[in-house]
């Protein structure tokens, strides 16, 4: 990102080392839309509805400093914005890090007691889910182990899209089928376990994206002063 920032300063002949809060405010900005843009094609849910909301005002703050940052070099900010901001943010070489270090961390949770304990916790909760378990109180570690086994399959099908890979829809559903038979699951239950270990998946995708991002948050609670105009 820094080399970046620094060849946009170097076309307009902007020493990098008298730019060290322009190089800082970029760096945030792209940083959170990199943030944003995961969330949303990913499609998380709103797990912190009142730090999202705060993000807005975060991202407002950004833009009103990366503002006063531009005119003290008289650039454009829609023009470091459109030229810089938004291509650092969509740049997989940044991006891509990110994704994997999320993904690696999913993966190491499966075999966790924590996992379990979330999990038993919440996978026979009629008002949550709006149905229940036909088979569970029989099947309680059966059902345990294919919720693990969905989950990994979960990751396994984002793992590949990163990889610019897709898991065939053939091989998808045959593996599908190999868990449900593995864990002797009637259809039905089978349909409502697969939720569940998809909603599981998207919370603890959301948990750790949010982690990963939550210094961001804070620096620019605590280092990114109003303008003063």
């Amino acid at each position: 990102m820094r080399r970046e920032i620094k060849e946009f300063l170097l076309k307009r002949d902007v020493d990098i080392n008298n730019a060290s809060g322009l190089l800082y405010i970029a760096s945030m900005m792209a940083n959170f839309l990199i943030f944003r843009s995961i969330k949303e094609y990913s499609g998380l849910p709103n797990i912190q509805p009142e730090e999202n909301k705060a993000d807005e005002n975060r991202m407002e703050k950004l833009g009103q400093a990366l503002s006063y940052e531009c005119k003290q070099f008289n650039i454009e900010l829609q023009e470091i914005i459109d030229e810089l901001v938004f291509p650092m943010a969509s740049n997989t070489e940044l991006v891509e890090p990110i994704l994997k270090k999320i993904y690696s961390l999913l993966e190491s949770i499966i075999p966790s007691d924590n996992f379990r304990q979330t999990t038993e916790n919440q996978i026979e909760n009629p008002d949550f889910w709006g149905d229940s378990l036909i088979n569970y109180k029989e099947l309680k570690e059966k059902y345990f182990e294919a919720i693990k086994d969905l989950f990994a399959l979960a990751l396994k099908v984002v793992q590949y899209s990163l990889d610019g890979r897709e898991m065939e829809q053939a091989g998808h559903i045959k593996k599908l089928e190999e868990i449900r038979k593995t864990h002797g699951i009637k259809t039905d239950d089978f349909l409502k376990l697969r939720r569940r270990a998809t909603e599981f998946f998207r919370i603890a995708f959301a948990t750790y994206l949010s982690i990963e991002f939550q210094p961001l948050r804070e620096d620019v609670d605590t280092k990114i002063l109003e303008p003063a105009y």
